[in-house]
């Protein structure tokens, strides 16, 4: 599978990810958000966010504080904004926007085996690798 291919089905995954969140925060509200507002939050903090920082960090090495930095803002501050959240839904919202990439990294990396989502500073094993090679892992003992 391309690389491309492969960047768009995280973008897929993280978009759905992204609006499932969203809606769970906004849950308790009499008028939930809109398809509109949904796709149109969505569309800036996931899509432009992922191209931003991938093709940003790819074409013009800007600092690392850059190309994740401003995704990550515009994840914080957009969608409260957008979205008019209260307080509540705000303190419930930070946390999980925080969670979800990595989250995301992880799912990908146990169960499809692709460990590119973003840069972890340790492995994440896929449950094959687990499965197939836990003498590799942590050694022969020889008994």
């Amino acid at each position: 599978m391309s690389d491309v291919s492969r960047f768009v089905i995280f973008m897929v995954v993280s978009a759905a990810a992204f609006i499932a969140l969203l809606m769970f925060v906004t849950r308790n509200r009499n008028n939930r958000p809109g398809v509109r507002a949904l796709a149109s939050t969505t569309f800036v903090v996931v899509v432009l966010g992922m191209i931003f920082a991938r093709y940003g960090h790819i074409f013009f090495r800007p600092p690392l504080w850059i190309y994740y930095g401003v995704p990550a803002l515009v994840t914080f501050l957009l969608p409260p904004a957008v979205l008019r959240m209260r307080r509540g839904e705000i303190l419930q919202y930070v946390p999980l926007a925080v969670l979800m990439a990595p989250a995301i990294h992880v799912i990908f990396s146990l169960f499809v085996d692709w460990h590119d989502y973003m840069p972890f500073p340790f492995y994440v094993p896929s449950v094959f690798e687990l499965v197939t090679e836990p003498v590799h892992r942590f050694g022969n003992t020889g008994t």
